[in-house]
C-alpha cells in the first residue's frame, strides 16, 4: 500500500494513451473477486488455486518498465506485482526446462475467453510479473483487473488481462489474437518506430525484446 506521506507514482500524459478496452470481446469480463482464483496447473508438482490476497501475501516489487502495443505505441508505467518465477516455483515447475510453455487464460465472458501461450523460460529470464497494481492503484478493467501477467519483452497481446488460469504445457498454441488477427505467435517486440505516450514523441527502437529507455 502507498504510504500516506509518499506521493503517488504518476505516468506522464496518461490521459493521451489510446484505449485498449477493445481487448474484451463483449464488454469487460464479469468478475466476483470473492470467488475469483488464479489456478496454476499442467506440468506442476503442486496445483495451486490462489486468491488475490494469497498473491499479495507473497510480497512484490515495483517495475518502472515500458509496455508495447502491436499497434505501434508504448508507455512506461509503475507496475507492482509478484514475480512469475516465484509462483511457478511454489507450484513445483521445473524452471530450467527449456521445452516448457505457459498458456494464459482469461476470466472470460459468455462469448469466450482470451488465451495466449508464451515460452516459459524466456518469460522468467525477462523477469515477467504477475501485476495487480499500476501507478500505486489496483488494476482497472482496462489494465487487466484483478491480475495480469506482463512480459515486458513481448507485445501486450501476449499478456492476458483478467487472468484466471496458468497452464504449464509443452505445446505452443495459437492464442486468440494470433488466430483472430494473424499476429505473430512469438510476439517479441521488434525493431520499429513507436509513439511513446509518456514522452510525447516518436522513438526508434533498434533492438528486439524489452525497450530500455537508456538505449533510445
Amino acid at each position: 500500500m502507498l504510504h500516506k506521506c509518499q506521493p503517488q507514482r504518476v505516468t506522464p500524459h496518461l490521459h493521451k494513451k489510446p484505449s485498449s478496452l477493445r481487448y474484451f470481446q463483449e464488454g469487460p469480463a464479469p468478475i466476483d473477486i470473492a470467488h475469483w482464483r488464479l489456478d496454476v496447473r499442467g506440468e506442476v508438482r503442486l496445483p495451486l488455486s490462489l486468491t488475490l490476497d494469497d498473491i499479495r501475501e507473497f510480497g512484490g516489487r515495483y517495475h518502472h518498465r515500458r509496455t508495447v502495443c502491436v499497434c505501434l505505441w508504448t508507455i512506461r508505467r509503475h507496475w507492482f506485482g509478484v514475480p512469475l518465477s516465484l509462483v511457478l516455483d511454489i507450484a513445483g515447475v521445473d524452471l530450467t526446462d527449456d521445452d516448457l510453455y505457459l498458456q494464459q487464460l482469461s476470466n472470460g465472458t459468455e462469448k469466450g475467453r482470451y488465451d495466449s501461450t508464451i515460452h516459459l523460460q524466456s518469460a522468467i529470464k525477462r523477469d515477467a510479473v504477475l501485476a495487480f497494481e499500476v501507478d500505486d492503484a489496483p488494476l482497472t478493467l482496462e489494465t487487466g483487473y484483478p491480475l495480469r501477467l506482463i512480459d515486458f519483452g513481448l507485445y501486450q497481446y501476449k499478456c492476458v488481462k483478467a487472468l484466471r488460469e496458468l497452464v504449464v504445457t509443452r505445446r505452443n498454441e495459437l492464442g486468440y489474437w494470433e488466430a483472430y488477427a494473424g499476429y505473430d505467435l512469438d510476439g517479441t517486440v521488434q525493431p520499429k518506430k513507436y509513439y511513446a505516450v509518456d514522452l510525447q514523441k516518436k522513438i526508434w527502437y533498434a533492438g528486439t525484446g524489452e525497450i530500455d529507455d537508456g538505449d533510445l
